[in-house]
């Protein structure tokens, strides 16, 4: 059924026949309340792989996520890359909702931009991660940004940030105290595991050096070493040493 409704309809036909499937009583395309109509109406994108795919695409489209440009991360890495405070960050931390076919394939397309960062700069080691966290509400949120606006003069006496950046963390995932139901659909309806292999390669491809899966060395000087690993998308890490600095640990361990 899927592939003749694939071929019997184009794109914009079906994308309106996903907009009234998905469609809440309002006539918005909605991720909450999180209620049994809307996980039903869900169940839609597992039909198959591409409409899974058209789904998604539209649900981003109607909910105005438009973080998810495949080109922002990669002008945010340019600009970061002109700053002469950037070029002396080490540890970079990149935070992803998940760690899934789509977020892979997001940070793959400033994948470049950021190797031309290893090269002039002096970053050592990149840290993909998604990790799970209870959903919080609006008033565990105030505290912590309450915590954060009053720490620093709280604790100034004991603790001074150094003037010298050395890491950095860029969160692309949503807020913590999002709706329950968003985040459950979020992390469940739209994963994508497929093809993480060929993206991880094609990411280590880019910096060379060693790339590790939840601190299990499976990509080391463009080739894949271990085969058959699996990892939780959900609460996971990735972590790249790009190409000279794994030449440089190599050898300061040698001795």
């Amino acid at each position: 059924m899927p592939l003749l409704f694939l071929e019997a309809f184009p794109r914009e036909i079906r994308d309106q026949i996903y907009t009234y499937c998905l469609a809440s009583r309002s006539g918005a395309v909605t991720l909450s309340p999180w209620t049994i109509d809307i996980a039903r109406s869900l169940s839609l994108l597992r039909t198959c792989k591409q409409v899974h795919r058209e789904c998604k695409d539209l649900i981003w489209h109607h909910n105005r996520l438009s973080l998810r440009e495949p080109t922002q991360l990669s002008q945010k890495f340019k600009g970061l890359l002109k700053h002469g405070h950037a070029r002396r960050i080490r540890l970079l931390k990149l935070s992803l909702e998940l760690l899934d076919r789509d977020e892979l394939e997001w940070f793959a397309s400033s994948a470049k931009a950021l190797g031309d960062w290893c090269r002039l700069g002096r970053l050592e080691s990149i840290t993909i991660v998604s990790e799970w966290d209870k959903p919080r509400d609006v008033l565990e949120f105030k505290e912590i940004q309450n915590l954060r606006r009053y720490g620093e003069s709280l604790d100034g006496r004991l603790y001074r940030d150094s003037s010298t950046w050395t890491r950095m963390v860029i969160n692309t995932g949503w807020p913590r105290f999002c709706h329950w139901g968003k985040q459950r659909w979020l992390r469940e309806m739209l994963l994508d595991p497929s093809g993480i292999d060929e993206l991880l390669l094609q990411i280590h491809n880019v910096f060379g050096g060693q790339l590790y899966v939840d601190g299990l060395l499976c990509f080391r000087n463009h080739e894949q070493i271990v085969k058959g690993y699996h990892f939780d998308p959900r609460n996971g890490e990735i972590r790249i040493v790009p190409g000279s600095m794994a030449h440089r640990h190599a050898i300061n361990t040698s001795f």
